[in-house]
């Protein structure tokens, strides 16, 4: 049976679990996703170290239901590749620091350029403005930053301690998903496409 979001194309360049989760639900639901990634060997999950076939089990969980194309965003012709890939499809999915995209000629201004309906989706570490926006963001440390370590705290054994999971990662994964999916139901009622913005200190916060 087809899934309420078949005919969608979405095309992703996310890395890790942040947004290739939330894009593997959209893909669960009948997407059809182009996962973009490096030439040659992938995005960074692939490389870890449970690896076996091409790929890790992190990156198997995180990207199941996709489809995969290695393509050199560094190069004029790989950019071309993806600016053609953008022009058919309905979402455009990344989740570098701020700026990279732009670097890069990936920005929501280039591809909207390219495919002005398009629904542009950015997850970041601590959003576009302030004094940690140009850090990197992992799990742990928004754990400790929006209070899951301080949550953790056992009385009997007073030690910090982090939810051994990805659980600020997944919450954000989560809220991309749905992010995304009320966007292409705004643009289905008329609105154009917009920009989906979402943080992983917030979504760690309000979860």
């Amino acid at each position: 049976m087809a899934g309420p979001l078949t005919g969608v194309r979405i095309i992703e360049v996310g890395e890790v679990i942040s947004a290739p989760l939330g894009v593997m639900m959209l893909a669960e639901q009948g997407a059809d996703v182009i996962k973009v990634e490096p030439p040659r060997h992938g995005e960074e999950s692939r490389q870890l170290s449970n690896h076996r076939a091409g790929m890790a089990g992190l990156y198997a969980n995180c990207n199941h239901g996709k489809r995969s194309i290695g393509i050199d965003l560094k190069s004029n012709e790989g950019l071309e590749l993806l600016y053609e890939l953008v022009r058919g499809a309905d979402v455009f999915v990344q989740n570098w620091r701020p700026g990279a995209a732009e670097r890069l000629r990936v920005g929501e201004a280039e591809l909207r350029r390219v495919n002005e309906r398009i629904i542009y989706a950015s997850v970041t570490g601590y959003g576009d403005s302030g004094p940690y926006v140009g850090r990197r963001g992992y799990d742990p440390i928004f754990q400790a930053l929006t209070g899951w370590v301080a949550a953790q705290l056992n009385p009997e054994l007073p030690i910090p301690d982090l939810v051994r999971n990805a659980v600020v990662d997944k919450a954000t994964a989560y809220t991309l998903a749905q992010a995304i999916t009320a966007a292409l139901f705004a643009r289905e009622r008329g609105a154009p496409g917009q920009h989906v913005r979402v943080s992983m200190l917030d979504a760690g916060l309000v979860f």
